[in-house]
């Protein structure tokens, strides 16, 4: 860790969802906002994200702290797990109710997100990468803050 004698690999996060690690080594992170942002982190050894003094992108304090490389209304996201595949990065949202692709450029996002499945599943828990190469996405609409319809919760195979 970048501290010495201390377990502390980063700080400055408010609440990580979710995480996961691309095929070259880097991690990544969603993480609630408190009223306004959310965000996606790309997580690096002794970084300061900010909180609680900063909520989304801000003064990095001349580089002290780091900017996140997404953020969202916390109405269109409160991303919750996430998955890489290859080089998207696929984010599960709760609150926004649908799934967010981002395309991954070695250590930045390119180009603007995708919604995917908006208001089709309901609350998106988890996204996992499965062996066999799919993405699972796991549905949370029997948690008394959902729309439960027939066979929630379940669990769908993007292909």
């Amino acid at each position: 860790n970048p501290f010495p004698g201390s377990l502390v690999y980063s700080l400055g996060h408010r609440n990580v969802q979710g995480l996961a690690w691309d095929s070259a080594g880097r991690l990544w992170a969603s993480e609630f906002g408190q009223d306004r942002l959310d965000e996606i982190n790309l997580i690096v050894a002794g970084g300061n994200y900010g909180w609680p003094g900063v909520e989304g992108a801000g003064d990095t304090d001349g580089g002290r702290l780091r900017n996140p490389l997404v953020t969202w209304p916390t109405a269109q996201a409160s991303p919750s797990g996430i998955a890489i595949r290859g080089n998207t990065l696929y984010v599960a949202a709760l609150r926004g109710q649908r799934l967010w692709e981002l395309t991954l450029a070695g250590a930045s996002v390119q180009g603007r997100p995708r919604a995917l499945f908006t208001g089709e599943l309901g609350r998106l828990r988890a996204a996992v990468a499965a062996p066999d190469g799919s993405v699972w996405l796991l549905t949370n609409n029997t948690d008394g803050r959902g729309a439960p319809k027939q066979g929630d919760d379940r669990i769908v195979a993007l292909r």
